[in-house]
């Protein structure tokens, strides 16, 4: 694990593919610096479609209702009364957390400062404009017990990515800590949403609430995109020394919903990670879909991604690639990525505000109108 200049970590698998953690001690930018290992790289994220019914219990099945108990990654976790003091680790919670109307005590500051956090999470800016703590991280970025215990917290939210177990049972003694549902993929957000949704005393409801919001949101999107139903789309990520071409799959669900489809090679349903063969700058003719979504490993760091872009740019055959005819080549920034790469309401919503103006000027979705 590598420290970038903010003093925020990054995580890819094990071939170097950007998938989002949504981590405030290490949130995933672009794409990753540390090997998960070949079970993570073949699972893959997990999409942020409802989880199943079983990947969720509780006790607490009516609004306000305590205990309340949640099966998570780790076992059981119970909270006897309502949360008051709520300490948190990892960032997609706080867009979570606004949507119940709750507000965290504190929050883990793993960007270096204010200025940096809105900058990868602009989703957040007016609901958290005010700087995080990082004292509350080791120098490992971990979450610190002894700065947590300090704060008298009687909820910890962190996940599996950045908690072992012997560090959950350290932080548990404190106070019940929730890590996520799943051990090998991402918890989406609708698991994550209806855990914290009972844990805080609210009615789980507010999850199809929400959800539906959201699909009104992607749906009212689609439809400025008539020319794109059915056209193909390839995400590429620059990552790796010197810089090639990943596809990434961890964008699928969320550009699946403005009506295109995968193109030749994007990985789909788990397909990605050791299977994925790099794509060379000698081979940019392999980004033949009608929408290509290019991003960069935020590793790689500010230069080596301007240089990356500047160089696919020059290049004369990008001018032969369907998207580039189309208008319909996107060069994503950290933060674009970061909010498509398995986000939350907050950051899908945000995202389709920066993409779908060029995506409804391009000229196929004018031809297809």
């Amino acid at each position: 694990m590598i420290p970038l200049g903010s003093g925020a970590l990054v995580w890819h698998d094990a071939k170097g593919i950007p998938m989002r953690l949504p981590t405030v001690g290490r949130p995933i930018h672009a794409a990753l610096v540390g090997v998960l290992g070949a079970a993570m790289a073949l699972a893959g994220c997990a999409s942020d479609s409802a989880g199943s019914d079983a990947s969720t219990t509780a006790s607490a099945a009516a609004d306000g209702a305590f205990p309340a108990t949640i099966d998570t990654a780790y076992g059981e976790v119970t909270v006897d009364e309502k949360p008051e003091r709520i300490v948190v680790f990892t960032d997609s919670y706080l867009d979570l957390l606004d949507i119940l109307g709750e507000r965290p005590t504190a929050w883990a500051d793993g960007y270096g400062g204010e200025a940096a956090f809105l900058e990868w999470n602009p989703w957040l800016a007016g609901t958290y404009d005010e700087p995080g703590d990082p004292n509350l991280l080791t120098a490992e970025y971990a979450p610190s017990a002894e700065a947590v215990a300090a704060l008298d917290p009687d909820l910890i939210l962190t996940d599996v990515w950045n908690v072992d177990e012997p560090l959950y049972q350290q932080l548990s003694q404190i106070a019940p800590t929730y890590v996520g549902i799943d051990t090998d993929t991402q918890t989406s957000w609708q698991d994550n949403l209806n855990a914290l949704a009972l844990l805080t005393g609210h009615d789980p409801s507010i999850v199809a609430d929400t959800e539906a919001k959201l699909d009104d949101t992607f749906a009212a999107a689609a439809d400025r995109l008539p020319g794109l139903r059915d056209k193909t789309f390839q995400v590429p990520v620059f990552n790796g020394t010197p810089p090639q071409l990943y596809l990434s799959e961890y964008g699928n669900e969320a550009i699946a919903r403005l009506g295109l489809v995968p193109g030749n090679g994007q990985p789909t349903d788990g397909d990605g990670g050791l299977e994925v063969a790099p794509i060379s700058l000698e081979n940019i003719e392999q980004l033949d879909a009608d929408v290509v979504f290019v991003a960069a490993a935020g590793s790689l760091g500010d230069d080596v991604i301007d240089e990356s872009f500047a160089a696919l740019r020059a290049d004369p055959r990008l001018a032969d690639l369907p998207a580039e005819r189309n208008g319909a080549l996107l060069y994503l920034t950290s933060a674009q990525w970061l909010a498509v790469n398995g986000g939350t309401p907050a950051s899908y919503t945000w995202w389709l505000d920066q993409v779908v103006p060029q995506l409804e000027q391009s000229a196929l979705n004018r031809s297809g109108a």
